[in-house]
């Protein structure tokens, strides 16, 4: 990992006064709505791996979500505790007044606001707040600075940016991202700021738990005797899917004992995705599950022989992590950020493109089965030894004592 030269963290006024045993966290973040929404399932880990390590965290939000959309703080467990206020939607801005005098209050009472979400207005609130009170601000990136991210809406993103955004990406005192070609991204938007490497993680403990095959079987009886090739994650445009179907729809008459199963909720693509799937002719040879929760889940990924999500775009998946701690290959691309993969001889990493998804595909397909385990063994390595939330809980404290002046600058800190 790149280390470069030693800066000091941003001089704050509570730095001296804050010890590790009274750190406060608040996190902040526009609105949670899905609970296929990866960043949710990411805070909800994070804040409780913090909690058991000794400084529980608070999460502030807009209730304020599109049509057919309802909030999901639920998912959060004591210590963690959830804030929220409604307010309206706004195409995503999340428009929540009411909630704006709760932040400011949260950032004279916290050490670190920790914001979890960009574009959106109570982010604006609490780093507004935060410069008054002279409080460290970290945001995390989620992949949302990633060149094809930003093209995304790029007119509304450019409208945000110019209103409050891109002010306060350049006033944060720290970004963090998932991996270093992330940085890429952010020096791209002008932002000098450090960021801290700190990735995503799992709770093997949850993954773990046996899963009954016979339940997803029982559902989906097309299942019944074949060799899964799991996609899990939101239907979107950037995930690939259009490639991944289309590789199979080559490679399907070569392999009569292997079936595909899409898994994940709608997000726009279902629909392009089952008329990709009936003009190759796929219906027999592909499943699609929506969204798959708890032990139909961990039935899924513990059935699954090969992992593919050859996506455009990713800030750090979660289902690649959860795939390759089941022991898993998997089939990612560039654009998923994990280059370990390929490193560790975890799976293959290929272009997001028809072409070479069908070269890497087959070349999973046509491995033995100890070949398959082997590989699988290894990412199911990597991620104990660097990818479990207790880890990366223990990395973010680091991060946070640092912009608090109470320990050196971790190496894991990349400067502008």
């Amino acid at each position: 990992m790149m280390s470069p030269t030693t800066t000091s963290p941003p001089s704050k006024s509570s730095a001296s006064a804050t010890s590790l045993e009274a750190m406060k966290i608040a996190f902040v973040v526009g609105g949670l709505y899905s609970l296929a929404n990866g960043v949710a399932w990411i805070m909800r880990d994070l804040a409780a791996a913090l909690g058991r390590a000794g400084s529980p965290v608070d999460v502030y939000a807009a209730e304020c979500y599109g049509r057919g959309k309802a909030p999901i703080g639920h998912i959060f467990d004591q210590p963690t505790q959830w804030i929220a206020r409604k307010g309206l939607w706004l195409g995503g801005l999340s428009w929540a007044p009411t909630l704006k005098p709760v932040i400011r209050q949260a950032v004279a009472e916290h050490d670190i606001i920790h914001n979890h979400s960009v574009w959106m207005l109570p982010n604006s609130y609490s780093s507004r707040s935060a410069k008054r009170f002279g409080k460290p601000v970290v945001i995390t990136a989620h992949g949302i600075l990633e060149p094809w991210a930003l093209a995304h809406s790029r007119w509304k993103k450019q409208l945000v940016g110019a209103m409050f955004q891109q002010r306060e990406l350049l006033e944060a005192d720290c970004l963090q991202t998932n991996s270093l070609s992330e940085v890429e991204g952010i020096r791209q938007y002008g932002i000098k700021s450090p960021v801290a490497i700190i990735p995503n993680g799992v709770d093997l403990e949850v993954l773990d738990q046996p899963a009954d095959r016979s339940l997803l079987e029982a559902q989906y009886p097309e299942l019944k005797g074949k060799r899964l090739i799991l996609f899990m994650a939101r239907l979107h445009v950037k995930k690939g899917l259009e490639h991944l179907l289309t590789a199979w729809g080559q490679l399907a008459p070569r392999h009569p004992d292997w079936h595909l199963v899409i898994g994940g909720p709608d997000n726009g693509y279902e629909h392009q995705a089952r008329a990709i799937t009936e003009a190759q002719s796929l219906q027999r040879r592909v499943t699609f599950t929506g969204n798959l929760q708890n032990e139909m889940s961990r039935s899924a990924r513990q059935s699954a022989e090969i992992f593919a999500q050859p996506s455009f775009s990713e800030g750090f998946s979660m289902s690649i992590l959860e795939s390759m701690a089941a022991g898993c290959p998997v089939l990612i691309t560039p654009g998923c950020n994990f280059p370990q993969v390929k490193q560790e001889r975890a799976g293959v990493i290929v272009d997001p493109n028809t072409q070479a998804t069908t070269a890497g595909l087959e070349q999973l397909l046509n491995m033995s089965d100890s070949e398959r385990a082997e590989m699988g063994a290894r990412g199911r390595h990597l991620i104990e030894t660097h990818y479990t939330w207790d880890i990366v809980a223990e990395q973010t404290l680091e991060l946070y004592r640092w912009l608090l002046g109470n320990s050196p600058r971790p190496d894991f800190i990349i400067d502008g």
